[in-house]
């Protein structure tokens, strides 16, 4: 190679040449700027490069290092830039001699223990809160990280094996943000390097793995295991990048523990855990999400009956949650529940307009489908009773339902509200009537495996604290 100023000396004979230059200053090419694109090329290369532009010189302690190989994609980058870069890809320490314009480039055989976690100013980076869809099945991450790259226009560099791992992810209106905390939920690390738009990806050991684990964990619905490991994530690593979102996931979880138990207790941690997040955390992409639940709990849609209501307060946190979130269906959701606090005070037209704006601007979410399909099944008595249910007025409910069963038309909705009254029976803690409503639903219909019904009768058998009745339906729908 022409013009190399890379050479591979022993580590004495380098320490004793730089006792004589030790008075030299410092290259002026060290603050250089440059652009490198290199694909499996040896680390030879790489540093020959560097030193054509800067100046400086790069002895490897070990000849054997010269042949590996690098992969390298970075625009308007530093001398620092490149040894953060191979530091963390590669694990290779650039150690200066003095203050000559000579390093030694060793490999690093300490353990791998982790990277800092991402400043604040990282994660709140505009560059990184473009959203973005991605939905892949089973795709290896390397193809996955590269579909990402290309629609956020940031890199990555896989380190070792990991760019096998499979990838499910069907994640729509995301971020890059909420892409490196997915990673994290897979047992991944990330860094970032200098403030490019590139981030080293790589695995964590499995003893360090307490993010999957606690994932895991809420998956499976074992929520107070999930906040345990979530808490002591925080407790090891109150700087962690993902803090806001392990303080979501506790609340979320809480939600959940208070809708199986009916426990207030349980519904005023989740508070206080929201609280912090708003408090701590006033830019965090969870905020939206945050002012969500905050909202549910004061118009009374949170997990445990809390007997009052105050819609002026919720509608006031709904209304942060639309301001403060990208996530459509955040948005759709919090508009559907301002609707409903303006059905219970009277102004049903300024709610029905609300409703239609949902199926407009958020056609593709949950919220938007769940009206579109009560459009498509019209029938007063229905509609009375499932929006006494959505008010939790669960005995008025029932006494609509049965009339319209008394009715016996139209058997469409016939068959959907004698499931319903099993699922208010449910609700109103009057579980042995809901399984005797259940099983003649089934005896009657004979629903097939899989049948939908089978998944709203087993989740409201689990938040009336029967767990073994609602595994039996939960089977049968495949959860």
């Amino acid at each position: 190679m022409k013009n190399m100023k890379l050479k591979i000396f022993s580590l004495t004979s380098v320490l004793a040449a730089l006792l004589a230059a030790a008075a030299l200053p410092a290259a002026a090419g060290a603050d250089a700027i440059m652009t490198i694109r290199l694909k499996e090329a040896p680390l030879s290369t790489l540093l020959d490069i560097v030193s054509s532009k800067t100046g400086l010189n790069f002895n490897l302690s070990d000849p054997e290092l010269a042949k590996k190989r690098v992969t390298i994609f970075i625009a308007s980058a530093t001398v620092s830039d490149i040894m953060e870069l191979m530091d963390k890809a590669k694990s290779l320490k650039f150690q200066r001699l003095g203050e000559t314009n000579n390093y030694l480039v060793m490999a690093d055989t300490a353990p791998f223990n982790g990277y800092p976690p991402l400043t604040r100013q990282d994660l709140e980076d505009p560059a990184l809160k473009q959203p973005f869809s991605v939905r892949m099945k089973g795709a290896l991450l390397a193809d996955f990280l590269d579909t990402v790259s290309g629609l956020s226009k940031v890199n990555f560099v896989i380190v070792g094996y990991v760019q096998y791992v499979p990838v499910t992810a069907h994640l729509e209106n995301v971020t890059v943000v909420d892409i490196l905390q997915f990673l994290k939920t897979k047992g991944l690390i990330y860094s970032r390097i200098g403030h490019h738009n590139l981030f080293v990806v790589r695995q964590l050991r499995p003893e360090n793995g307490g993010i999957p684990a606690a994932e895991k964990a809420f998956t499976e619905k074992r929520y107070e295991e999930t906040i345990s490991l979530y808490k002591a994530l925080l407790s090891d690593s109150p700087d962690s990048d993902i803090a806001d979102y392990a303080l979501l996931r506790m609340a979320v979880s809480y939600d959940w523990i208070a809708a199986r138990d009916n426990s207030p207790a349980a519904m005023k941690e989740e508070q206080a855990l929201l609280e912090h997040l708003v408090r701590d955390y006033p830019r965090s992409l969870r905020l939206g999400d945050a002012y969500l639940y905050l909202g549910q709990i004061y118009s009374g849609y949170g997990g445990a009956d809390s007997g009052q209501v105050d819609c002026r307060k919720a509608v006031e946190f709904y209304e942060l949650a639309i301001k403060n979130t990208y996530r459509d269906w955040v948005k759709a959701q919090a508009t559907g529940r301002i609707a409903q606090c303006l059905e219970r005070d009277g102004d049903r037209e300024k709610a029905a307009a609300m409703y239609r704006e949902i199926k407009e601007k958020y056609p593709n979410t949950p919220v938007a489908k769940e009206l579109k399909d009560k459009e498509s099944r019209p029938n007063t008595l229905l509609d009375s009773g499932a929006s006494l249910e959505a008010q939790s007025e669960y005995g008025l409910a029932l006494d609509v339902y049965r009339r319209l069963v008394q009715k016996g038309s139209p058997a469409e909705a016939v068959r959907e509200v004698e499931l319903r009254i099993g699922l208010c029976q449910a609700a109103m803690n009057q579980p042995g009537e809901a399984v005797k409503t259940f099983d003649a639903y089934t005896a009657k219909y004979s629903p097939p495996r899989g049948d939908e019904a089978y998944s709203r009768m087993g989740r409201a058998l689990e938040k009336a604290g029967r767990a073994e009745e609602a595994r039996k339906y939960l089977e049968k729908a495949g959860n």
